[in-house]
C-alpha cells in the first residue's frame, strides 16, 4: 500500500517550531506568555522604582567619607530604612525580569541556551546578595550611625569605629553585588547576541554593560564607594537601563505572538 505523507506546516522565517505551536498543544511560547509579560512589567517597574529611591536617598556627602556621610544619613534617619526597602524591591523586580528573559532565551539549542541558564542562576544570586546588602545598609548601618550621632566623649569614638566597620561590610557586599550583576548581564547578553530569539544588538549592549559592572565591582571591592568606582559604573548603569527597557519591550512583543 502506498503511504500518505502529510506535508509539514509552513513556518514564518525566524520563528521556531516551538513558537508556532497552537495554544491547544501547550507549546513553550504559550506556556511562557504570562512569565514574559510579568518579566517585562517587572523590569520597567524596577527601573522606575530605583530612580525614585535614588532621588529620595541622601547623596550630597562623599560616600567614602564616613564622618560626613553619617552626619547626612542621621539627618534623614526617619526615611532611611524605607528607602532601602524600596531599593531592595526595585532590584528584585529587575532580577525577575532577567530570570524571565533567561527562561525565554533558553528556548534555543547550544551555547545560547547554556548562557541563558547561567545568567538566570546568577540573577538569583544577585538578588540574594543585594538583599543582604540592603539589610546591612538599611537596618544595621542605621542603628550604628544613630548610636554614633547620640553618643559623646569616648563612647562616640567607639561608636564611630563600629559604624565604620558596618559601612565597610556594606561596601564589600556592594562590590560583590556589582560583580555578580556583571556576570549575569554578560551571560544573558551573550545568549541574546549569539542566539536568534532576540535582537543581537540588544545582547551586545547587555554584555558590554556587564563587563562595565564587573570592572566597577572590582574597583568597589578595592576602593569602596570611591570616585573611581563611581566613574567606572556610570556608563554600564546607563547601558543596563537601555538593555532592560529593550528586553522588556521585546519580551512583551514575544508574549503577544504566542497566541
Amino acid at each position: 500500500m502506498a503511504s500518505h505523507v502529510q506535508p509539514s506546516p509552513q513556518r514564518s522565517p525566524g520563528i521556531s517550531a516551538a513558537d508556532n505551536m497552537s495554544p491547544a498543544t501547550g507549546g513553550p511560547a504559550v506556556r511562557d506568555r504570562a512569565l514574559l509579560r510579568i518579566g517585562a512589567v517587572a523590569a520597567v517597574a524596577g527601573i522606575v522604582l530605583e530612580i525614585l529611591m535614588e532621588i529620595l536617598h541622601p547623596s550630597k556627602a562623599d560616600p567614602n567619607n564616613s564622618v560626613a556621610a553619617f552626619r547626612e544619613y542621621a539627618a534623614h534617619s526617619n526615611t532611611w530604612t524605607a528607602v532601602h526597602i524600596g531599593q531592595f524591591f526595585a532590584a528584585l523586580c529587575v532580577m525577575i525580569g532577567l530570570v524571565a528573559l533567561a527562561r525565554s532565551a533558553g528556548r534555543q539549542p547550544g551555547l545560547p541556551s547554556a548562557l541563558a541558564l547561567l545568567g538566570g542562576i546568577t540573577a538569583v544570586m544577585v538578588a540574594t546578595v543585594f538583599a543582604v546588602q540592603m539589610a546591612v545598609d538599611g537596618v544595621a548601618l542605621k542603628a550604628a550611625f544613630d548610636a554614633w550621632a547620640g553618643a559623646s566623649g569616648a563612647e562616640k569614638t567607639v561608636a564611630f569605629r563600629i559604624a565604620d566597620e558596618v559601612r565597610w561590610l556594606e561596601k564589600g557586599l556592594g562590590g560583590f553585588f556589582q560583580m555578580l550583576n556583571g556576570v549575569a548581564l554578560i551571560a544573558l547578553g551573550l545568549s541574546l547576541a549569539l542566539g536568534r530569539r532576540y535582537p543581537r544588538w540588544l545582547g551586545w549592549i547587555g554584555a558590554v554593560a556587564g563587563a562595565g559592572f564587573l570592572a566597577g565591582g572590582v574597583s568597589t571591592a578595592h576602593t569602596g564607594f570611591s570616585g573611581q568606582a563611581g566613574t567606572i559604573l556610570l556608563a554600564p548603569t546607563v547601558l543596563a537601563a537601555v538593555f532592560l527597557v529593550g528586553a522588556a519591550v521585546t519580551m512583551w512583543r514575544r508574549s503577544t505572538r504566542a497566541e
